[in-house]
């Protein structure tokens, strides 16, 4: 359940792309993150565009081939940090189409959840970057071993639940709103848990002196933990907007 993008750094950085200038640096890391989320931000109001424009067939059709070439370029990125770049592109407009697409219609459901999950999304965002900044975290293997015992926990909930699911004794639990809540917020707090983690392989890689080239893989790593905190904010958002929306 870690980033595929950073496991490729750990994977294929080795002495040979380990050079004594044009190294990765904090700034271009930063500025190719920021154009990545640019990306996925525009593509994003295109897809509300269309659907506004009720252009539901030509939005539908790349949503189709987002999906596929979305998870494309997570396969081909992390084969070639060569192609991060623009690997990392496509997948940033792939991913910013549906995710657009998805707030708006939490957005008609209920006004406002889309505004509030990008809005915490960023907070979260921050708030990450100042914990990892401000050296509260000095244990780095403690965060991996950490990170990994929660995501293989999460991975046993979820196959706890989809057996218990077909046990009809357990269905009204599994349904009870308290419960999906505190599953979700489980799935954030690992969610921040792996982007603290990315913050920390970003430093190894700088600190390193590694290749101007995995730059771009960085920045694909860091694009892909957003955005999966951006889904599960608005996944707990409409969980909590629906259960106001009954009471």
């Amino acid at each position: 359940m870690g980033n595929p993008m950073f496991s490729n750094i750990n994977e294929n950085v080795n002495d040979n792309v380990y050079t004594k200038s044009n190294c990765a640096t904090y700034k271009g890391i930063t500025i190719k993150t920021i154009i990545l989320l640019g990306i996925a931000v525009l593509s994003a109001i295109l897809s509300i565009s269309l659907a506004f424009n009720g252009n539901m067939t030509v939005l539908l059709t790349l949503l189709g081939f987002s999906g596929f070439f979305g998870f494309m370029t997570i396969i081909i990125g992390r084969s070639f940090p060569s192609a991060s770049a623009i690997c990392g592109v496509i997948y940033a407009a792939c991913e910013g189409a549906f995710l657009g697409f998805i707030s708006l219609i939490g957005e008609l459901l209920y006004p406002g959840v889309a505004f509030a999950a990008v809005i915490s999304t960023v907070v979260v965002f921050v708030s990450m970057l100042a914990v990892f900044a401000s050296g509260i975290i000095r244990n780095k293997s403690k965060l991996y071993s950490f990170t990994l015992s929660l995501g293989m926990s999460l991975v046993i909930l979820f196959l706890a639940m989809m057996i218990f699911s077909f046990i009809p004794a357990f269905n009204t639990l599994f349904e009870h709103i308290g419960v999906v809540i505190i599953v979700e917020a489980l799935v954030l707090v690992y969610a921040c848990a792996m982007l603290l983690t990315n913050f920390a392989e970003a430093q190894e890689l700088v600190k390193n002196g590694c290749d101007k080239r995995y730059e771009w893989t960085c920045s694909f790593g860091l694009l892909i933990s957003v955005l999966y905190i951006y889904i599960e904010v608005l996944r707990i958002a409409l969980i909590i907007a629906q259960m106001f929306d009954r009471n």
